[in-house]
């Protein structure tokens, strides 16, 4: 009798590891799997976050282009051909959202932008924007501004191009005028398409 109580026991000690094990497992690939999802939720936001970002300069750029008046913009002087038209709104055009593009007068379309990350050189979300020719302006979130670029000269959180694109119309005060502004994140890893933002709009002589 005794014998067969030991074997009981053995028995049950058995089930107790294999159901050990088997939990053991269970909660590994439930962790794995949670793993992957914070992961994915990371990601998810990071895009979120640098697609708002991207956003928010490019509306900047068609509000600050909103200010000039539009002689400056329609200026024929400053447009060419457009090689690439597609209807009689584009036949003219200034600028260039796939390239760098500055002009024989001085006037470029493009610009780079810093932003300030966590125990940055500047409070976090400090924003530098830098022209071509090397000028900067830098807001800090508190509202402050100043001349100059306090970050490392080649650094780049955002690439910023605009394009004007005009009809042909005899008086230039009729033409209609689309403008374009594309902002592409610097952020992305080797392997990976940046993030990129366009907006248009469209101005008249009105």
């Amino acid at each position: 009798m005794q014998q067969t109580a030991i074997r009981i026991e053995n028995s049950e000690k058995g089930l107790t590891l294999i159901e050990a094990i088997i939990a053991m497992l269970v909660t590994m690939v439930g962790l794995v799997a949670i793993a992957g999802m914070f992961s994915i939720a990371i990601k998810t936001n990071a895009h979120s976050r640098n697609m708002t970002t991207a956003t928010t300069f490019a509306q900047d750029k068609l509000e600050q282009l909103g200010t000039l008046s539009f002689q400056r913009l329609v200026d024929p002087a400053k447009m060419h051909d457009n090689p690439n038209a597609t209807s009689a709104s584009d036949v003219l055009i200034a600028g260039s959202i796939e390239e760098d593009v500055a002009s024989a007068e001085g006037d470029y379309y493009f610009d780079r932008i810093i932003v300030a990350g966590r125990d940055d050189v500047e409070p976090e979300g400090t924003v530098t924007v830098v022209r071509p020719d090397g000028r900067a302006e830098t807001r800090r979130p508190d509202g402050s501004v100043f001349e100059g670029n306090p970050f490392d000269k080649d650094r780049v959180s955002y690439s910023r191009r605009w394009v004007i694109m005009s009809s042909n119309e005899e008086n230039p005060a009729d033409r209609r005028l689309t403008v374009a502004v594309r902002v592409k994140s610097e952020y992305a890893r080797t392997g990976q398409q940046p993030e990129l933002v366009d907006l248009y709009t469209v101005f008249t002589n009105q």
